[in-house]
């Protein structure tokens, strides 16, 4: 039975990690009833990892040594009274053929807010001042995305229409590669790749590093070339289960990390901004029926 509490520690503190304690991590998940009754020297010969590791990992998950790691998993095993939110113990996984349809809709909301709820300890390592600055002292943004990240670069791109600074977006990469080879040290660049390795958005990435575009990327890669080639960048963690995968799941947190951005920006100036507002909404005036 697999322990959610210790998922949960592992997903909210995932961007600390180096690749050493994604071994820990992935083995500690796989284990969890059996780490309560092991040693850490146990615990090193069977990860072949060293106990310093295991020990800076717990560490990380913000305990002050092994036995309080063991001592909260025991508290916090399957099946036993947890002070988790309960939104927390809802797992998109636990959904059966069985389930009807209300009960897949209530567990689909719950991962959801399991999902941003877990994005808050992660927020303070976030860089959402630097992205400001780069936003705010910026001619125009850019925001590139290839298949499912074109569609959260698209959202993005009709949010920042609202503010004051000049947008551009195009799905098309070729269309894509002509506009990055005219941007220069006075744009920024928004680029989305949540396995930060996606060819075409690395291509880009390098085009716009090589005119001195500011990059910002938002990727779920930490160790990965985009972030490498970013000026700033935020790592959206997630998970992934059956039918809903990891980037489908991750999207709800990629939107919320942009909707941060955009209000800070909006609160920067609101005064223009709020100009900017109306005159999109009179322009938009011409779409609707007159009900007169």
């Amino acid at each position: 039975m697999k322990n959610i509490y210790l998922e949960q520690l592992i997903l909210n503190n995932k961007y600390k990690f180096s690749s050493t304690d994604l071994i820990i991590a992935d083995y500690f998940a796989k284990n969890s009833e059996e780490l309560i009754n092991k040693t850490i020297a146990q615990l090193s010969q069977e990860i072949l990892v060293s106990e310093t590791s295991i020990f800076k990992f717990v560490k990380k998950l913000d305990f002050d040594g092994f036995q309080q790691f063991k001592l909260s998993i025991a508290t916090n095993l399957p099946g036993k009274k947890t002070s988790m939110p309960a939104y927390f113990l809802a797992d998109d996984d636990e959904i059966s053929e069985n389930d009807s349809s209300l009960d897949i809709a209530k567990k689909v909301v719950h991962t959801n807010i399991s999902s941003l709820a877990s994005m808050i300890p992660a927020l303070e390592t976030m860089q959402f001042q630097e992205i400001i600055d780069i936003i705010d002292t910026s001619d125009s943004i850019q925001f590139f995305g290839m298949g499912g990240s074109s569609i959260i670069a698209l959202d993005s791109y009709h949010k920042f229409l609202r503010t004051k600074y000049k947008c551009i977006y195009n799905p098309d990469y070729h269309i894509q590669l002509s506009i990055a080879s005219k941007l220069g040290k006075n744009d920024c660049a928004i680029l989305f790749s949540h396995s930060g390795s996606t060819t075409e958005t690395i291509n880009l990435a390098k085009i716009l590093r090589k005119n001195q575009v500011k990059l910002i990327s938002l990727t779920g890669n930490p160790n990965s070339e985009l972030n490498k080639l970013s000026d700033a960048c935020i790592i959206i963690n997630s998970k992934e289960s059956l039918f809903r995968t990891e980037s489908l799941t991750s999207r709800i947190l990629y939107l919320t990390v942009i909707d941060i951005i955009y209000i800070n920006l909006m609160y920067m100036d609101i005064e223009t901004n709020l100009n900017s507002i109306n005159h999109i909404r009179q322009s938009l005036n011409i779409t609707k029926k007159n009900l007169k």
